[in-house]
């Protein structure tokens, strides 16, 4: 059995969040759900079962009996070097006494552990693991939540009442991470209440930082959450593709060095 550390696709955690849902789901109604091919759902499912979190069977797939971590706790232990100097590079471009909202990622709590040593900033977010890191730190910022139904499986308060909330937010900033980056398509996700989140929040942020890795360049992903006309930064570890900085044109893009 694999301990589960190998770095998994977004779509690949999608999956497995379908099957913690769903007992059992045939390989054709798994491919109409993300919306790609049944070849490419075949290959997502020959590396989850060669790491021991999905059984295959005839026709379909099966999550492992085994498997007790949630997508979003693989997420916390995958690419954790990285997620952490883009969250860094992100502290250090915030001003004392800002307010922003912080979305329901992995890479937000990256981000919620960076702000431990600043004080005085005024910090939204949908996400109890954001706000449980966040009061690590003790009374140094003000945290707010939404109302809204809890998701066990991110431990995010989701729903009408926190998409509501969302709209009424005007921060100076907004961090979102998303799961993939795309010359044609933007900042895309895979989950629609985090797509409805950032769109509640982007309008009337001041200045919209989208934080994402290398591994998210031309990553495969099902809804456009934020087009790049609405992005004004770009957090990332390395330079991008040419294609893509072409799409990327008007946004600001910041390399985070190494040791960031």
């Amino acid at each position: 059995m694999s301990s589960l550390t190998q770095v998994l696709s977004a779509r690949q955690e999608r999956i497995v969040e379908i099957l913690r849902a769903t007992p059992s789901i045939t390989t054709v109604e798994l491919a109409n759900r993300l919306g790609v091919s049944g070849e490419t759902v075949r290959r997502d499912l020959q590396t989850l079962a060669d790491e021991g979190i999905v059984e295959k069977f005839h026709g379909g797939v099966s999550l492992h009996r085994a498997v007790q971590e949630s997508p979003f706790q693989l997420r916390l232990r995958s690419n954790v070097g990285a997620k952490r100097r883009l969250a860094q590079q992100v502290s250090a471009m915030l001003p004392d006494g800002c307010s922003l909202v912080l979305d329901n990622s992995s890479t937000a709590c990256f981000v919620a552990e960076a702000l431990a040593e600043r004080r005085g900033l005024t910090i939204a977010t949908p996400s109890l693991e954001v706000a449980r890191t966040l009061a690590q730190s003790g009374d140094r910022h003000t945290v707010m939540l939404p109302g809204g139904t809890l998701r066990s499986s991110d431990m995010t308060l989701a729903g009408a009442n926190a998409l509501r909330f969302a709209s009424q937010l005007h921060p100076d900033f907004m961090i979102a991470s998303v799961a993939a980056l795309s010359a044609r398509g933007g900042c895309l996700d895979f989950d629609p209440f985090e797509v409805e989140f950032k769109q509640a929040v982007m309008p009337h942020a001041g200045t919209v930082i989208v934080v994402a890795d290398a591994s998210k360049f031309e990553a495969p992903g099902l809804i456009t959450a934020l087009a790049w006309d609405q992005v004004q930064v770009l957090v990332t570890d390395q330079a991008l593709p040419p294609e893509l900085a072409r799409a990327a044109d008007g946004v600001r893009v910041v390399v985070a060095p190494p040791g960031a």
